[in-house]
């Protein structure tokens, strides 16, 4: 009730229905929203515990990335140091095919 009486309020002040019919819009179009989809899919679990799977890598090619670091290293962008470092994290052997 005091939702409605502060609403009355606000109108009376205001002399504005538009902002009340907005917010009542919007919050009552979600639910329906919501509803929706529930009903069209009712085998998905929703709510909060409901989650999209993540977003799996593809697989990543070794020969590729040395051909990209090699590249980047002819080219000045990688230091030494660099470039030898990132060649050993990206389990690569050193020898260019």
């Amino acid at each position: 009730m005091a939702l409605l009486s502060q609403m009355f309020r606000t109108v009376a002040i205001t002399g504005r229905t538009d902002t009340v019919n907005a917010w009542f819009a919007s919050r009552q179009g979600g639910r329906w929203a919501e509803q929706t989809v529930r009903d069209a899919f009712p085998n998905v679990p929703h709510g909060q515990g409901a989650r999209p799977a993540a977003a799996t890598r593809p697989p990543v090619d070794p020969a590729a990335t040395l051909r990209d670091l090699t590249e980047l290293h002819e080219r000045g962008v990688l230091t030494d140091a660099e470039f030898e470092a990132l060649r050993r994290s990206s389990n690569t052997s050193g020898s260019a095919q």
